[in-house]
């Protein structure tokens, strides 16, 4: 009697936390870039919390979490995750900055909400939504 073994395909939830992985990792990277030439170039106050290392470090790992998040929901309701996905992370992204445009135009921070200090948070949203589209479906896409 013969016994035949299908060969188990990759999981999507192990795949997509690989490529989270991934995409945390180089966006962090990016982001920490991004932070060391704004702190080189100019005095960043430390009551600006946004752009402090930790801040950078913490938010950057969360909205890539909150991106996978999203991107594993399209991918039980969708026959397209990865092609949804890609169309959702620019309006994401728009809706990303509002935050930084509301501290920059009300001063926020103690008067410490000034262009550059703001712009650099700006460029870290559109660095980690290009990673974001990039690699996150990833995984998915070699299956």
């Amino acid at each position: 009697m013969s016994t035949q073994t299908a060969s188990v395909p990759r999981t999507a939830g192990r795949s997509l936390l690989k490529s989270a992985a991934i995409t945390a990792a180089a966006a962090t990277v990016g982001n920490l870039v991004i932070w060391a030439i704004a702190d080189a170039a100019v005095d960043v106050p430390s009551r600006f919390t946004p752009l402090q290392p930790g801040s950078v470090v913490f938010m950057t790992i969360l909205g890539v979490v909150l991106a996978a998040v999203a991107y594993k929901v399209l991918a039980g309701r969708s026959s397209t995750p990865a092609a949804t996905f890609r169309k959702i992370v620019p309006i994401a992204l728009l809706v990303s900055l509002v935050p930084d445009v509301l501290i920059w135009v009300s001063d926020g921070y103690e008067g410490a909400a000034k262009a550059e200090t703001v712009l650099p948070l700006m460029a870290m949203h559109v660095l980690t939504a290009a990673i974001v589209y990039a690699l996150l479906p990833k995984g998915d896409e070699a299956r």
